[in-house]
């Protein structure tokens, strides 16, 4: 039971931890988007959309699935107490990433002007790519830094980097250079500042992590590492085909403004992934450990209860999304913007199964299922692209959005019947009737005094909801207050 304690609070320290940087990362994120789209407009914001979309993919692929390979490694390093093997496997990966990326950022490079003239039809994308690629050396080490950090379960500098130092720096850099004029250059050249700079905090933290380890002969089993990375790239590029795939294609079949719109959409919807986010910094090492010692009883704990966290978490997003949608994309953004409002309500319907299902991804790749996980996601990742080739010219953003979420419902229900099968656990929250039927009868009632047009009582209704909620979550512990402070205390 006292080890149960532990584990389950651990996770919600960092978790916390987590969640408080992911809350300040999201909020400058925000403000972030609203800057660009209100000074770049749809177009302009379309065509940085656009660029950045080119160097997530490359450094996805240029990381070769080792942030995720840290997280599940570092940890059996650390329980066993082999200090070698973490000195040695963390150097392999940092030099390995560095000369991947940096091969990645030549060929994107010489690359850009079949990607901006050819694939997208655009020549402001063209004055885009050459400078961007810049940052995807910084982005990958920063990434990999932090699996490195949550693998020693430390949340908060894992994080802090690319939670509060990138966009800080981006959001500062961006404003001072609109002092010039208004250019979506200037947002890539903020965006290159602020990747460099995050991923030197981060190796900065890393190294004071690993310093007492330097007098350490370093060693590693680069196959094993190798062999666990490899699979999990493929992983992560399959998630990017339904992830990116619908800008992608949204981009070589509509214009920049179309693209701008659903960009921001899709990234309002992605509030919802949050609290998975925050809680995905901690609890895969938690996860990795309790595996690793056989403890089924108190892994199905940590599964259930992390979910129920997350779902806790993600539902009062949820519902001011899906009720007040519309409200905030037209005020915050503009109401070139509004159209977009369909696409967050579509968007929101694969997020929310996301939620009260947890972390099935991370649960898959440190429990040793990782090549399971990597298949589902290819085959439905290829899927998307077909689906989203077939919608897209035919209903635009509507298109994209549904095969969108169409392919992120599918693997997530697939993944949670693979998991209760192979390992026996059922990944799902609990209660997770409640929070469907309060949902239901929440936009039921709403949509009905909308149509009457009772505006204040509409925005009462959902603080009224949301009151509730927040009360039932508190009540029932379903988000992890007595728990943290318990061990607070604990430890005091």
């Amino acid at each position: 039971m006292k080890e149960r304690e532990d584990n389950l609070a651990a996770g919600a320290r960092g978790g916390a931890v987590a969640f408080l940087l992911k809350i300040s990362n999201t909020g400058l994120g925000f403000l972030n988007q609203v800057i660009l789209a209100r000074i770049l407009g749809a177009g302009g914001l379309g065509e940085v959309i656009l660029a950045i979309t080119v160097v997530r993919i490359s450094s996805q692929i240029a990381k070769f699935g080792m942030e995720e390979t840290m997280m599940k490694f570092i940890p059996l390093y650390l329980d066993g107490g082999d200090e070698s093997r973490i000195k040695g496997t963390v150097s392999f990966v940092l030099r390995f990433c560095l000369l991947f990326s940096l091969a990645f950022m030549i060929m994107v490079f010489l690359s850009s002007r079949f990607i901006s003239l050819t694939i997208f039809h655009s020549e402001g994308l063209l004055k885009l790519l050459p400078v961007i690629v810049i940052a995807l050396p910084a982005w990958v080490l920063r990434d990999v830094a932090g699996g490195v950090l949550r693998g020693y379960r430390d949340a908060f500098r894992a994080l802090l980097p690319e939670a509060l130092v990138s966009p800080l720096v981006k959001i500062t850099i961006f404003l001072l250079l609109t002092l010039k004029g208004v250019s979506p250059l200037y947002a890539v050249v903020a965006f290159v500042t602020g990747e460099i700079i995050s991923c030197a905090a981060a190796l900065h933290f890393l190294r004071a992590k690993l310093h007492m380890l330097r007098h350490i002969q370093g060693h590693c089993d680069r196959r094993k590492v190798l062999e666990v990375a490899y699979t999990i790239i493929f992983t992560g590029m399959s998630v990017l085909l339904y992830t990116q795939a619908d800008i992608w294609i949204l981009g070589m079949f509509t214009d920049a403004e179309t693209v701008g719109i659903y960009g921001i959409a899709s990234k309002l919807v992605l509030l919802v992934y949050f609290p998975m986010m925050a809680f995905s910094a901690i609890v895969p090492s938690v996860i990795s450990s309790v595996h690793a010692s056989g403890n089924h009883a108190e892994l199905q704990e940590v599964v259930r209860e992390s979910t129920r966290w997350i779902l806790s978490l993600a539902m009062p997003i949820i519902l001011l999304l899906l009720l007040e949608g519309e409200t905030i994309l037209r005020i915050f953004f503009g109401p070139e913007f509004a159209v977009g409002y369909p696409v967050v309500v579509i968007l929101i319907a694969g997020q929310l199964i996301k939620a009260g299902a947890g972390l099935i991804g991370m649960i898959l790749q440190m429990t040793g299922e990782h090549r399971v996980y990597m298949k589902v996601n290819i085959f439905w990742g290829l899927l998307n692209i077909l689906l989203n080739v077939l919608l897209v010219p035919r209903y635009g953003m509507i298109g994209a959005a549904a095969a969108t979420a169409l392919c992120l419902v599918m693997v997530d229900i697939i993944c949670i019947v693979i998991i209760q099968r192979r390992l026996a656990i059922l990944t799902l929250a609990r209660g997770l009737q409640f929070d469907i039927v309060f949902v239901s009868i929440v936009a039921t009632i709403y949509l009905l005094v909308s149509y009457n047009n009772l505006h204040m009582a509409q925005h009462m209704l959902l603080a009224a909801a949301l009151a509730v909620y927040l009360w039932k979550s508190l009540k029932y512990n379903d988000i992890p207050w007595r728990l943290l402070l318990a061990s607070q205390d604990k430890a005091q």
